[in-house]
């Protein structure tokens, strides 16, 4: 069985449809944002006497979306303009062969306090990944010198102590994981460092090397000699600095009726007015008001913006007066999280082992292949990788031989994914910062500058890059708003 396309073909198709919800019920429809969900913004008048709204949020992902209903608790007039034909930013809830499935970010923990807080506010139900979830044994396979192996016990407890060797400095480092700035001078003297300079500190045999890159690679979305060694160190402290912990948080716990439900429940709460489909094109600062001036045209008054989009697409916006250099330069220079997460059916219920676990090193199409849900006549899989040169997501046979290198039982019926570096709304997958990056550019993210407000999920302190991340920009960006306004 074979539904190969080539890359021309299906990436034509992708950029054709890049940002277009693709299942039923993945998004909120423009309908039933304005019509049922905007009912409070839409007769509410704005505070500001020369405004349309007293708050415009640019960007309906979660930052974007708490911001906006934070505004309008706070009492503002409150307009989100979101570019695609759904809410949600990076994450997209989903359904493939039967099951929920999330495209983008995924899974949240209670280490993570914004994101859990809002699940405990609107009573939201929970999953766990794989489904169903059992305490069954795991066969877990490396990638190594071209060949797939299970690690004796001896080499796992090889690896355990090579991955304590690996995060030893993480303590110092990340003392207190949501304020850099208590140890800023030990960040700043290793923040050159990349994850792969990492492994040359340490003398770990090529296994243990290539278990390691796996989750590297798999943290940072990209290749280990990509991505700052600060970023792997900081997401191995958030959860408490050990390898259930991490998994846990990184990977087990998510939302049974999809992220969307949690922006659904946010923008029921707050009920601001909604657009889709509705790129900005300029933000002009203008006296006590700021004009926002979208792509087909039409002119917005606000009495304050909130800017919600990934950082990688902030120059599509002509910002007047100009912003920071410095914000444009890390923008166009782009964060490193760029890979792949595809969903793949197989034939046939997993054997009795219960199940899977695929690793392999940055070098790898899929650094990270695990179990997602597993039914009667088919199991679904969940890989990441570091890549997206090294794997067509579209391409069934590309993602079989990739799979085959783990497990050459398992037959590829189909596979599913959302290429976000190619969405022109994304350019990324979630931020992960390049080496010299906190020394560099820590200072001027989130700087506000006059009437516009910066609430970007890339920026912050502890889970960013995280929906609890975003939650937690969108939240601060609000309180900062309010005193702006008064």
């Amino acid at each position: 069985m074979t539904n190969k396309q080539g890359d021309g073909v299906s990436r034509r198709k992708f950029l054709r449809n890049a940002g277009v919800v693709g299942a039923a019920g993945a998004a909120i429809s423009a309908g039933a944002v304005s019509t049922g969900m905007a009912v409070a913004a839409d007769k509410q008048s704005a505070k500001c006497s020369d405004c349309d709204y007293d708050v415009v949020v640019i960007g309906g992902g979660f930052a974007g979306v708490t911001a906006a209903r934070d505004s309008m608790k706070n009492g503002y007039k409150t307009l989100i303009l979101e570019a695609r034909n759904r809410l949600g930013g990076r994450t997209f809830s989903s359904e493939f062969a039967g099951h929920k499935v999330e495209l983008g970010g995924t899974w949240i923990h209670w280490t993570q306090p914004f994101v859990w807080s809002e699940v405990q506010r609107y009573g939201l139900k929970l999953k766990e990944t794989p489904e169903p979830f059992s305490e069954e044994q795991q066969t877990v396979r490396i990638l190594h010198e071209g060949k797939s192996v299970e690690p004796t016990l001896e080499e796992l407890i090889g690896i355990s102590k090579a991955i304590k060797a690996y995060f030893a400095d993480t303590p110092k480092l990340w003392e207190r994981p949501f304020d850099a700035k208590h140890t800023w001078k030990q960040l700043l003297a290793v923040d050159g460092m990349s994850g792969a300079d990492r492994f040359a500190q340490l003398k770990l045999t090529p296994l243990e090397r290539s278990f390691v890159d796996a989750y590297v690679a798999g943290i940072a979305h990209t290749t280990s000699d990509r991505t700052s060694y600060l970023e792997i160190a900081r997401w191995w402290a958030l959860p408490g600095g050990n390898m259930t912990a991490f998994v846990d948080a990184c990977g087990r716990y998510s939302f049974k009726d999809g992220t969307i439900s949690l922006i659904n429940a946010m923008i029921n709460d707050g009920k601001p007015q909604v657009r889709l489909s509705t790129p900005v094109a300029n933000v002009q600062e203008q006296g006590n008001r700021v004009l926002v001036t979208t792509e087909g045209g039409e002119v917005i008054r606000a009495a304050a913006v909130i800017v919600a989009v990934p950082m990688n697409v902030l120059p599509r916006i002509a910002f007047s007066p100009a912003l920071d250099p410095a914000l444009i330069q890390a923008a166009e220079e782009k964060h490193t999280g760029s890979g792949v997460k595809v969903f793949v059916r197989t034939k046939g219920k997993l054997p009795g082992e219960g199940k899977r676990l695929g690793v392999a090193g940055s070098s790898h199409p899929i650094n990270l292949l695990a179990t997602y849900a597993k039914a009667e006549d088919h199991t679904i899989f969940v890989g990441f990788g570091a890549d997206p040169e090294k794997l067509d997501i579209q391409d069934r046979d590309a993602v079989q031989a990739a799979i085959s290198a783990f497990y050459p039982d398992l037959e590829v019926e189909s596979c599913y994914g959302y290429e976000w570096t190619l969405d022109p709304y994304a350019r990324g997958t979630y931020c992960s910062y390049k080496p010299n990056w906190l020394g560099k550019y820590y200072d001027h993210f989130q700087k506000d500058r006059g009437r516009v407000v910066f609430g970007q999920g890339d920026h912050g302190e502890g889970w960013r890059g995280f929906i609890d991340g975003a939650i937690s920009a969108g939240s601060q960006a609000a309180l900062r708003t309010h005193k702006l306004l008064g």
